[in-house]
């Protein structure tokens, strides 16, 4: 009886491991399956924008939209806004996602998407103000191919941060927002990690050529020609604004550059006038178009483009530990 007994209990606790096995191989399997309907439905969505945005190129509306811009100057647009040709209008070549999952499942059947935006001023003293209006314009069209494509409405509800450096990759893998708009360059860093690794994006809808302006009446109009010249005089002071400061800084590391995010335009002008600073570093061809007289201006030849934006996933973020803290991410898994 004892052996039998004992035979029983191996018995028993053979059936117990392996049902336990079992549950956890279903565990295992049910929860890949619920990560891969995630990475889906986030490269779904990144897709829908893509096809979007073709379809938006290829019909010509994008160039329409730049006509109008900027506001004070319809039209401008047209001779600074640089179009990088990464998804060529070739709608056949880009469908939209079939079977919808996960974040594109979840915009089509709510009708309502979340978009990080910063809520900085626009006025012809900011240098976005003369690139903000063709995105908006772009979104609005986006957004309607999509609408037609599924035959839905979507509301774009904007979740506001104010200006400065913007912990926009938290705000992905936090869930506080569905997708970033054009805020940041493809080639940039947010958080402590390269923005190409750290977020799902999709095609380039604006390229903004980096410019030197050189005051016309300095010593340095005659010296400065190329960015070869101005890496030679790291001595030379830079200001920049908010959509030029990442580049700049990462090709000329030696350099001081003082990054302004309101009233950029002016308050560097200012700055340079006040002796405080040497040159502007920024995404307009002259600052003419800002009605900032006096500066001779040179290409770098640095485009820096623009995308869409929304979770990636394997990405975990630090909270903040303070006002001036962004809180790193990283990848759990890194190759």
């Amino acid at each position: 009886m004892i052996r039998n007994n004992r035979m029983r209990t191996v018995i028993t606790a053979i059936a117990s491991i392996m049902t336990l096995t079992v549950l956890a191989g279903c565990a295992t399997t049910g929860s890949s399956e619920q990560d891969a309907d995630v990475a889906r439905g986030r490269e779904q969505m990144i897709r829908a924008f893509d096809a979007a945005w073709v379809r938006v190129v290829a019909s010509g509306k994008a160039e329409e939209a730049i006509a109008t811009q900027p506001p004070n100057q319809p039209g401008l647009a047209s001779s600074y806004l640089v179009r990088i040709a990464d998804c060529l209008p070739l709608p056949h070549l880009t469908p939209f996602p079939q079977n919808p999952t996960g974040l594109l499942k979840k915009v089509l059947e709510t009708g309502k998407i979340r978009r990080l935006i910063q809520s900085a001023p626009s006025t012809p003293k900011d240098t976005a103000y003369y690139f903000s209006g063709a995105t908006n314009q772009y979104m609005g069209l986006i957004f309607a191919e999509i609408e037609n494509h599924y035959g839905v409405e979507i509301e774009v509800i904007d979740v506001a941060k104010p200006p400065g450096p913007l912990a926009s990759t938290s705000a992905l893998v936090d869930d506080e927002v569905d997708f970033v708009s054009q805020l940041n360059a493809t080639g940039g860093r947010t958080q402590d990690m390269r923005r190409r690794t750290s977020r799902r994006f999709g095609c380039t809808m604006s390229g903004l050529m980096q410019y030197i302006h050189v005051p016309r009446e300095s010593a340095l109009a005659g010296e400065l020609n190329s960015l070869a010249d101005l890496r030679a005089r790291p001595d030379v002071r830079i200001c920049a604004g908010p959509l030029s400061t990442q580049t700049i800084k990462a090709y000329v590391p030696e350099h001081k550059v003082t990054t302004r995010y309101i009233s950029d335009l002016t308050d560097c002008h200012a700055q340079i006038e006040a002796g405080k600073q040497d040159i502007i570093v920024g995404p307009l061809p002259n600052l003419d178009i800002a009605a900032i007289p006096g500066y001779k201006s040179v290409s770098t030849m640095i485009v820096a483009g623009t995308p869409y934006w929304v979770a990636l996933e394997g990405v975990e973020c630090d909270a903040p530990t303070g006002p001036r803290d962004e809180g790193k991410c990283r990848e759990i898994d890194p190759l």
